[in-house]
């Protein structure tokens, strides 16, 4: 009996043995149950939990912060409009793809793309584009398809008419074509709608000039230079023409200009409207209109602000009818298409934004693009002159 009763004691021992190895090795920490380590991981994670939302929520306001002004510096300015003609806008991004494309296309053809003046030129040019597109049916103006593939191929380089229906010309031009493209970053149907309202541009302005007097007022004048004038020496000036000495001897001893010696300091007949400024200097005397007297040295100079120079000019004639010179009727034909243009101003409600920092930015994204551009190619010709051995 005793025995028995051993025997079941040594029994029950074991199984009790084996039952807290067997939870031992489930748990295999301490002892402690599932249901314990699942209390004891819900504490740890309750007391951790404040310090896990702290690290979040920094987190999110840093990457808030660094979106933000991503934004502000990246993808907001270029998304700013800079023109309005009627209801079509052309953003920030639109005049910068504008110099661009004109700024390969002077450099392919070998001239300076002066990026300084480019923006004022941009915008005038997109605004006028754009309106003269929208006015253009008025007067009967159209622009066709081919008319501007035509002007494409021009701009390409390709200018030949006898051969322009060949294969190989049109794959020319077509491969030409790709890799402007590619240079400017601009799509096909983008560039060419700027190429449409250029020409209709074009044409509105032709349809304007023809219908200008080329029979204008005319003045000769002469001119004398300076850097900086001495009213000394302009008294002498005047007391000498008093006197009767000639215009082109005081211009060739007193002009600083470089070509007074080719040109005895005259400028030839300029006619009126040609530039505001002389224009008041010799059309009108203290707000007074009146007619330009011959013979006339003007003592108040014009400031040439482009060139750093004071310019005095002397009437040596006049004249009420003289027919206009080329140059200058280009000139006037500009001035007669902008206050044509400013006529639709209240209709249209045109309207142009530019600042200095709107100038920086744009001028500073041309740059960007010239020399990334610019680096690219420096990479391809180096490429090209690296040695490549023989093949064997």
């Amino acid at each position: 009996m005793s025995n028995e009763n051993n025997t079941q004691l040594f029994e029950d021992s074991n199984i009790e043995d084996s039952f807290q190895l067997g939870r031992r090795s489930i748990t295999s920490n301490k002892g402690k149950s599932r249901f314990e380590l699942l209390a004891d991981n819900k504490n740890k994670s309750f007391i951790f939990r404040p310090f896990f939302y702290l690290g979040f929520s920094v987190f999110i306001f840093l990457f808030l912060i660094l979106a933000f002004f991503y934004s502000v510096t990246y993808i907001i300015p270029p998304m700013k409009d800079a023109i309005k003609v009627g209801d079509v806008t052309y953003t920030r991004g639109d005049v910068v793809d504008f110099i661009r494309f004109n700024q390969r296309i002077t450099e392919d053809l070998g001239m300076e793309f002066e990026i300084g003046n480019s923006l004022f030129e941009a915008l005038r040019v997109i605004l006028e584009g754009e309106l003269a597109y929208q006015v253009a049916p008025r007067y009967g103006i159209s622009v066709t398809s081919e008319e501007v593939d035509r002007r494409v191929e021009v701009l390409m380089g390709f200018i030949s008419e006898d051969n322009s229906s060949s294969k190989e010309y049109i794959s020319n031009v077509n491969e030409s074509y790709r890799q402007f493209l590619n240079k400017t970053g601009l799509s096909d149907d983008e560039y060419k709608n700027y190429i449409k309202r250029t020409i209709f541009r074009e044409k509105l302005r032709n349809f304007v000039a023809r219908d200008m007097s080329r029979i204008q007022p005319h003045v000769e004048l002469y001119e004398i230079v300076f850097e900086s004038p001495d009213v000394s020496t302009i008294n002498t000036i005047e007391r000498k023409l008093t006197m009767g000495s000639s215009i082109e001897n005081i211009a060739l001893e007193y002009s600083e200009d470089k070509e007074v010696l080719r040109t005895g300091g005259n400028i030839g007949w300029m006619p009126r409207g040609v530039d505001e400024k002389i224009d008041r200097l010799i059309y009108f005397d203290q707000g007074k209109e009146l007619q330009p007297t011959p013979n006339t040295f003007i003592p108040t100079p014009y400031k040439n602000a482009e060139e750093k120079v004071f310019v005095f000019y002397y009437i040596n004639n006049f004249s009420e009818a003289r027919e206009i010179e080329d140059k200058y009727f280009e000139k006037l034909a500009d001035t007669e298409f902008e206050t044509f243009i400013n006529s639709f101003n209240e209709e249209f409600n045109l309207w142009m934004d530019i600042d200095s920092d709107i100038y920086n930015w744009i001028n500073t994204k041309v740059l960007l693009a010239s020399n990334s551009e610019f680096l690219d190619l420096e990479t391809e010709e180096t490429k090209q002159d690296i040695y490549q051995p023989p093949s064997q």
